[in-house]
C-alpha cells in the first residue's frame, strides 16, 4: 500500500496522528520542513507528502525540486488556523505535472 506523509504545526500533526495517520511530523521552522521533506522524498513506497500550506509558502525550491519527480506527490494543505490564500500556479503546475493535463482556476 502506498504511503502518506504529513509535515505540519504541532496542532495539525497531532489532529492527524489522532485520525490514525503514523508518518507524522511535527516541525517548528521552515529548515525542520526542508530536512524532512529532503528525506521523505528519498523513502521507497511513499506516494504522497501532505505539508501544511504556510510551510510550503516557506521553502518553494525545495517543493519545486520534489515536484520534477513522478512520486512523491506533494499536496498542500491547510493548517489548523484554515486555509491560506495559495498561489494557484503552484497547484496548476502540480495537475499539469502529475496528471498531464492543463487545468485553469
Amino acid at each position: 500500500m502506498p504511503g502518506i506523509a504529513l509535515i505540519a504545526d504541532r496542532k495539525t500533526a497531532t489532529s492527524f496522528k489522532l485520525a490514525g495517520l503514523k508518518d507524522v511530523y511535527h516541525v517548528k521552522n521552515a529548515e525542520e520542513a526542508e530536512n524532512h521533506i529532503r528525506r521523505l522524498s528519498e523513502k521507497p513506497g511513499l506516494a504522497i507528502i501532505l505539508v501544511e500550506e504556510s510551510i510550503v509558502d516557506q521553502i518553494p525550491d525545495v517543493i519545486e525540486k520534489v515536484a520534477e519527480r513522478k512520486y512523491p506527490l506533494v499536496v498542500p494543505i491547510p493548517g489548523a488556523r484554515g486555509s491560506i490564500a495559495m498561489k494557484t500556479d503552484l497547484i496548476v503546475e502540480l495537475i499539469r505535472r502529475k496528471a498531464g493535463i492543463e487545468v485553469k482556476l
